[in-house]
């Protein structure tokens, strides 16, 4: 992308994680209003805290999956938007790589702990979009994610990884088992 030399917002908004999510925000807002407005409308059965609980998890997944897997798209669309010009690159189709040995343990950093960290508001916003939420189905679906994810990374021109595939996981387990826990517990104290 070509930057002006005077131009400091441009290297925020495009080239640092907080700029990642400020460009996915308004994005995954937007679906999320979108989906709440159309659920809200059809559904009336279900209770309020699950439809609203589920618009929190539609935000979350697009927003996820804006800087996960349209991460270029998303850098193209508002340079454009912004500038009014072309942004200087192009996506590489296809051209994504595949890593398949785990190193993880090798190279511990902060994208390390921040893929951890991504994955673990799955494992609490899912549980609550659910009627009776158990441990081992809301795990499934989120290797699911995961998976789904890393296959789709290579076609955006990203990469398909092993160690993320690994830490990810580890945030949707400890999350959700987390949930299940605090559940059981808030449960017992409850029923005394």
């Amino acid at each position: 992308m070509y930057f002006p030399e005077d131009m400091n917002f441009q290297y925020f908004f495009f080239d640092t994680y907080i700029g990642y999510f400020l460009q996915a925000l308004p994005i995954a807002l937007l679906v999320s209003a979108v989906y709440g407005f159309i659920r809200f409308k059809k559904d009336k059965e279900t209770p309020i805290f699950r439809k609203v609980f589920s618009c929190v998890f539609v935000c979350y997944m697009t927003g996820l999956a804006c800087l996960v897997i349209g991460l270029d798209l998303m850098n193209m669309f508002w340079y454009k938007l912004l500038y009014r010009m072309d942004p200087g690159f192009t996506i590489n189709w296809f051209g994504g790589y595949f890593d398949f040995v785990p190193d993880l343990f090798n190279n511990i950093s902060a994208e390390t702990i921040g893929n951890v960290l991504m994955f673990m508001p799955f494992g609490i916003l899912y549980p609550l979009t659910q009627k009776d939420p158990a441990w081992k189905k809301c795990v499934i679906k989120g290797l699911i994610t995961i998976a789904a994810i890393e296959v789709l990374q290579p076609i955006f021109g990203r990469a398909f990884d092993m160690n993320d595939i690994i830490l990810d996981s580890i945030g949707i387990v400890v999350s959700v088992s987390v949930f299940v826990g605090v559940k059981r517990m808030l449960k017992k104290k409850k029923a005394k």
